[in-house]
């Protein structure tokens, strides 16, 4: 009866433990560890790149899209985490993602886009996002700085506008020409109507 006992308590310890690995933080990755492709199936690619390009603002080519693995999964099949950095190398410019996927049971997985912050884009960023100097800067970079634009509006004479809702009551709107310059930058009250 003590053996019996014993065993059952030893099982239920046993079956009581799980894996608890998680994902280290970014700031523990070693250098050097990436590894160029993705661990994502074809669809995934495919989920992940249409969120992407929504959070980028525009279409990605495939030939402009870099993936590397930075760290490998972790955790029990079906749940297992990891992360890659997704690289949109565009004309001139080029923004950095992190991108984490989460197996969610098997052959399905979500993931979370997180734009990682350069030195260059904070430096081609002003401070006051109502500061972008006027006739030079594009809507590109108004996009990397701000993301995508909670509402845009194309007039056919070519003129278009960004609407951004600031964490505040303001709302600002940026007024770009044909070839794609800022032309203004109007603030506006947000009264909830």
């Amino acid at each position: 009866m003590k053996y019996i006992f014993a065993l059952l308590i030893v099982l239920a310890l046993m079956s009581g433990c799980k894996s608890t690995e998680k994902l280290t933080p970014l700031s523990k990755i070693q250098p050097g560890v990436a590894k160029e492709g993705s661990l994502a199936n074809g669809k995934l690619i495919s989920d992940a790149k249409a969120g992407l390009e929504d959070v980028f603002g525009a279409k990605i080519k495939d030939s402009e899209l870099l993936k590397f693995v930075i760290q490998q999964p972790v955790g029990d099949v079906g749940s297992r985490s990891w992360r890659e950095m997704w690289i949109v190398k565009g004309s001139g410019d080029t923004t950095q993602y992190m991108m984490t996927f989460t197996e969610s049971g098997l052959g399905a997985a979500d993931f979370e886009i997180k734009p990682i912050e350069s030195a260059r884009n904070s430096k081609n960023c002003p401070s006051n996002i109502a500061k972008f100097p006027l006739g030079e800067t594009t809507s590109e970079r108004v996009i990397s700085c701000m993301g995508k634009p909670k509402h845009e509006d194309y007039n056919p004479d070519g003129r278009f506008v960004y609407l951004y809702e600031t964490k505040g009551s303001t709302i600002l709107t940026y007024l770009f020409g044909e070839d794609k310059k800022l032309i203004k930058i109007v603030g506006y009250e947000n009264s909830g109507d």
